[in-house]
């Protein structure tokens, strides 16, 4: 319990509440996700392309919100950003993962996502929950987004098909997660992923995103 009040707090960078609009998105199973919107401001009027932002720790509403200034941040710069719900509590690896390509079908169906590839974005257990998700279906995304993430179970893990994955992991890490920087690489690399993976110098578990890293990276990976 106390480490997660640890992660909550660390992910609350931006003082204030962040509003987001709330979307139920219905699956043809008859399960429902709720998900959090954000649409971009000053990048014209859409259609935008879409990029899923996986929360940490259990992926629970309280979580979720507290990654609004994630959202926020990517929404500025042209991106809608949604911010799924876990529906049991136990974030989305496994079964409970394989519904975000099918959230994201259904999110493309509103006029203004763009139809098409997606990105994955996710910080702690959402890194490595996107890191998963998108070693399924690679062809479905951009590219996967982790800051921080790693592998939790390399059963899990398809062919990335030469994806692009960007990770950082910060250098003082609490969780010790720079510990296993080496070891995700390689395996990054061994299923076939495009990786850039460095370590945050002074970075506790989450940190503040250097856009002067990652934004030349999400130019390149939407050509």
């Amino acid at each position: 319990m106390k480490l997660l009040r640890n992660i909550i707090l660390l992910l609350a960078l931006l003082p204030g509440v962040i509003q987001a609009t709330e979307e139920i998105v219905t699956l043809e199973d008859g399960s429902a996700v709720k998900v959090f919107l954000f649409y971009p401001k000053d990048h014209g009027e859409g259609p935008w392309p879409l990029t899923v932002l996986m929360s940490g720790g259990t992926g629970n509403e309280y979580i979720a919100r507290a990654q609004f200034w994630l959202g926020h941040e990517l929404a500025n710069r042209g991106w809608v950003i949604a911010v799924p719900v876990s529906p049991d509590g136990n974030s989305f690896f496994g079964k409970s993962g394989e519904k975000i390509p099918l959230v994201i079908e259904q999110l493309q169906k509103l006029s203004d996502i763009e139809y098409g590839k997606t990105l994955l974005v996710g910080v702690s257990n959402g890194g490595s929950s996107a890191i998963e998700i998108g070693s399924r279906n690679p062809e479905k995304y951009f590219g996967v987004v982790a800051v921080p993430g790693i592998i939790k179970d390399p059963d899990n893990l398809g062919n990335f098909k030469d994806l692009p994955v960007f990770v950082r992991i910060g250098e003082d890490d609490f969780l010790r997660w720079n510990r296993l920087l080496p070891l995700l690489k390689s395996q990054l690399v061994g299923a076939g992923a495009r990786v850039d993976a460095e370590l945050v110098p002074n970075g506790s578990h989450v940190f503040p995103i250097e856009w002067d890293e990652l934004q030349p990276w999400l130019d390149n990976v939407r050509k």
